[in-house]
């Protein structure tokens, strides 16, 4: 067993190779360890090449997740002014819905304040076309009476004559009946329109008060509405604005997302490039890892036969000196 041991040698394959001298064994043994030292560097320069590959790509991931970060605080801020801009928006529309019902109840008041002036007019024109009715019925009898009192004039200056004696007794009692009657109708005709005189005047100079109050009003009204109607246009304007400005901040948002979304995308694509080359380079260092261990093997087997060798040649001496 040991000659056959000494006899050969194995080889980094494991093959069998014929029986070396001790100085070339040596050689073989140095050319090996020289071998393993190169394959040593080349690990230490594999894994400093490892190193400065994965330098920058912690610094682009790094790089990356702070661009992310400030993507999302971006779209925070955004969203932020989206949502103050929608306060704004609603606080003018309620501000405009109440000027708006205030113009409504001005405009309201206006159109009440001119119904009743229409109908105090229509009262007005009727109390005056009554006052005119009375007015020509009171001239009418004026008339009746002055002609009456004419042919009464006349019947008196004619000759007096017995039948005219009575008649004129009867003319003055009728006279003075007709005048009773007047006298009466009169008194009657002022006891009655007097009193519906009075109140038309009472509520013509009360119905003149009013119309210069409501005409006052009316102005107020329409000073007050002037404002109003400035301050609805001007909501109006702000509010177009503001809807304007929230449509570009829309725009402006989905536009950064979309930078955003591509930036990402180009991030995973990159991120899944390193993973890849990390994976390539452990597989490389695993080949690397695997060779150095065989080499290792290899080298003990080789330093096991050195042995048996050395063992062997100074069995033989041995043997040579005894002879």
């Amino acid at each position: 067993m040991d000659a056959e041991g000494a006899g050969s040698s194995l080889d980094t394959d494991g093959t069998e190779h014929p029986c070396l001298t001790l100085e070339e064994l040596g050689e073989y043994f140095q050319e090996c360890i020289e071998a393993v030292e190169q394959l040593e560097k080349e690990r230490d320069n594999l894994i400093a090449e490892l190193a400065q590959l994965r330098e920058p790509a912690l610094q682009e991931i790094h790089h990356a997740h702070e661009e992310i970060q400030a993507a999302c605080r971006l779209l925070a801020k955004v969203e932020l002014e989206r949502d103050n801009l929608k306060d704004e928006i609603r606080q003018i529309k309620q501000k405009l819905f109440k000027v708006t019902k205030e113009c409504v109840a001005c405009q309201y008041q206006l159109e009440s304040r001119r119904h009743d002036l229409s109908q105090h007019a229509a009262y007005q024109g009727e109390l005056q076309t009554q006052a005119g009715q009375l007015s020509d019925e009171l001239s009418h009898l004026k008339e009746t009476c002055e002609k009456e009192k004419e042919v009464l004039r006349q019947r008196l200056e004619a000759p007096p004559c017995r039948q005219d004696n009575l008649y004129l007794q009867e003319s003055r009692r009728l006279s003075a009946q007709f005048e009773s009657f007047v006298a009466e109708s009169r008194r009657g005709l002022e006891e009655h329109y007097e009193p519906q005189l009075l109140r038309l005047l009472e509520r013509r100079e009360a119905g003149a008060k009013a119309l210069q109050e409501m005409q006052g009003e009316i102005q107020g009204m329409k000073e007050a509405l002037r404002p109003l109607q400035g301050e609805v246009s001007r909501l109006r304007l702000q509010k177009r604005s503001l809807e304007e400005q929230l449509v570009l901040v829309k725009r402006k948002r989905d536009e950064e997302v979309g930078q955003y979304r591509e930036q990402v995308e180009e991030l995973e694509d990159r991120l899944k490039e390193l993973k890849n080359g990390v994976q390539l380079q452990q597989r490389k260092n695993q080949e690397l890892e695997e060779l150095r261990s065989s080499l290792h093997q290899e080298l003990s087997i080789y330093k096991s036969c050195l042995e048996i060798y050395s063992h062997l040649c100074k069995s033989e001496e041995k043997a040579e000196q005894e002879c």
